[in-house]
């Protein structure tokens, strides 16, 4: 009799909270918003995971790329925060997109990652525009766009929000990374300076850029998040995970920002840990940083 007491009690806690996620949030997972080319000449199926709030609605779209180097992780990573953002009132795009395959993990150059980093902004781009463009199916055409990740995902987001001009191009293209990229690949870099959507904020979780310079006066507000010791994405400039490439992390992009009066929120965590925070902003250092930045994400530009 205990045991079944027991049962009914545990049955009552899971239905309670599935019932309480179903009243915040309507889920369709594994959409399918493109089939594209790897590096390796396989086509990939790109799915994505779309979160709608049930009651309150801010009516701003939250983009989320994962992490791992461009070498692993998925959307998985993202699920809970995922399901954390549309409580507040936030709709989140959770999507997958093109890594470098295997074949090419023990043989990393510049060229490769220079390559998966266009393919994951060709990819953001295309996610963005399945959503917006199938305004019959999804209704979401008119909210503010948000974009943002971590790590990878963060490198990624802010590249794509910050390359509007073929100047940008020219600028990346004289880089180490992009010195020796395919032409075909360089044209679709020029893509993403005619964007069809316009990006509103962007989330940077660890995330770095390859120049400063590629912020301009009134482009997006940003919010970052950073520990001031990461090993692996600097905090202000130097090696990206033992890559040889440097990049820019937040606090020169956010002095950048300052100085062409941009909004945005630097968030500084002290500890060396780059993973930490990575799928969700949870740090034992930082127990505010998800308020600070669900309330950035939703201040009106």
């Amino acid at each position: 009799m205990k045991l079944n007491y027991q049962i009914l009690i545990l049955l009552f806690i899971i239905f309670h909270a599935s019932t309480s996620f179903a009243s915040h949030a309507k889920q369709t997972s594994n959409i399918i918003y493109a089939e594209k080319m790897n590096q390796d000449g396989a086509v990939q199926q790109l799915k994505l995971d779309l979160y709608e709030p049930t009651g309150n609605n801010q009516n701003k779209i939250v983009y989320l790329m994962h992490g791992g180097g461009f070498l692993e992780g998925d959307r998985g990573d993202f699920i809970e925060y995922s399901n954390y953002l549309v409580k507040q009132g936030f709709t989140v795009c959770n999507l997958d997109y093109r890594l470098i395959p295997e074949i090419y993990h023990e043989q990393l150059t510049y060229d490769i990652y220079a390559t998966s980093l266009v393919l994951a902004m060709d990819d953001l781009d295309s996610a963005i525009r399945h959503i917006h463009d199938n305004s019959d199916i999804y209704g979401l055409n008119d909210y503010d766009i948000i974009i943002g990740g971590y790590s990878a995902g963060a490198l990624t987001s802010l590249h794509y929000a910050y390359i509007n001009s073929i100047d940008d191009v020219f600028l990346l293209s004289e880089s180490d990374i992009f010195s020796n990229l395919p032409q075909d690949k360089i044209s679709l870099i020029s893509k993403f300076t005619e964007k069809k959507y316009e990006i509103s904020k962007v989330l940077n979780i660890a995330g770095s850029l390859l120049s400063p310079y590629l912020v301009h006066e009134g482009e997006p507000s940003i919010i970052s998040v950073h520990s001031i010791e990461d090993v692996v994405v600097p905090y202000e400039m130097g090696d990206t995970d033992g890559t040889g490439i440097i990049t820019y992390g937040p606090k020169t992009i956010h002095q950048r920002a300052d100085n062409l009066s941009i909004k945005n929120q630097l968030i500084t965590i002290n500890d060396d840990d780059h993973g930490s925070f990575g799928s969700g902003i949870e740090n034992e250092n930082c127990h505010d940083c998800r308020v600070m930045v669900d309330e950035f994400l939703s201040q009106q530009d």
